[in-house]
């Protein structure tokens, strides 16, 4: 569960109300701005069902997402995934190793060995996506780009004005290097072992995103913190720091905003946050 809300990732006192699409006026604004929550394993013909959310793109001239691909990082990123003079066979007992060895071979149809020198959050990663993408049927059913790739690429080819919020760098450093190596091996372990758990929750997670429902997020992410730990630095301290950039973006020009839909419920969600900045925020 812990990796499912990493992909998804990443309110006031009251409920939210059901929806994915809300839109940021007042405080200054000339005109309204769009924040979205995605899904980021979701396909970009997921859109076709919601028309409210392209009319919402379409109407902006500023587009802002999590961040954007940058291929002279890709060494960067690839060296900051390798565990230099350690290995799985080192971080996992015998036993351990042969049980993620073979889920991992019979999940992605790659022998563990492949990963062997990187860190352990990358099979658990790997294993995550393909238990998300083959055990919720729903998700099977839309096809395309992942969502936050869609709205960056059509952003670029509408001559819009695209807005990274964080460098491919700044989210390596979050998923690689917030664990230790070991921790991250142990998390693996337990990942494989309680996958009955993660896949029973992943559909219910689609399901809730599906309908809309930040307040069942909400309430489902609170729910593995209380089990798993704090994950506080991959939502509330990021919306801490995007809400330093995002009334002035908004300020600028009518701007639709698409981060991970786990950043926009709760008291420190980005919701709550353009509340308490003044600006009057109504889902769509």
């Amino acid at each position: 569960m812990r990796f499912i809300l990493v992909i998804l990732v990443l309110l006031s006192n009251i409920a939210v109300a059901q929806s994915l699409l809300w839109e940021v006026s007042g405080n200054g604004l000339k005109e309204p701005s769009y924040l979205f929550g995605t899904y980021h394993i979701l396909k970009d013909s997921y859109l076709d069902k919601t028309p409210t959310v392209k009319t919402a793109f379409n109407a902006a001239q500023g587009i802002v997402v999590e961040t954007t691909i940058d291929s002279s990082a890709m060494l960067s990123m690839a060296m900051r995934a390798i565990m230099p003079g350690n290995s799985l066979k080192k971080l996992l007992s015998d036993a351990d190793y042969k049980v993620v060895a073979d889920e991992f071979k019979q999940v992605t149809g790659y022998d563990l060995a492949m990963f062997n020198q990187m860190k352990p959050i990358m099979t658990a990663t790997t294993l995550t996506m393909s238990y998300a993408e083959k055990e919720v049927d729903t998700l099977s059913k839309f096809t395309g780009q992942p969502l936050d790739l869609y709205f960056a690429t059509e952003a670029k080819k509408r001559a819009k004005v695209l807005t990274p919020l964080e460098t491919m760098e700044q989210q390596m450093a979050f998923l690689f290097d917030h664990d230790s190596v070991e921790k991250q091996a142990a998390d693996l372990v337990k990942l494989v072992k309680e996958k009955k758990e993660l896949e029973d929750q992943s559909k219910h997670l689609t399901n809730l995103y599906l309908a809309g429902d930040l307040d069942g997020m909400w309430k489902l992410s609170q729910a593995h913190e209380k089990k798993h730990g704090d994950l506080s630095y991959l939502v509330n301290e990021r919306n801490q720091t995007w809400m330093g950039k995002l009334p002035t973006l908004m300020a600028l020009r009518p701007t639709f905003v698409a981060v991970g839909a786990l950043h926009l419920p709760g008291p420190t969600g980005l919701i709550a946050l353009l509340r308490k900045g003044g600006f009057l925020v109504k889902p769509l």
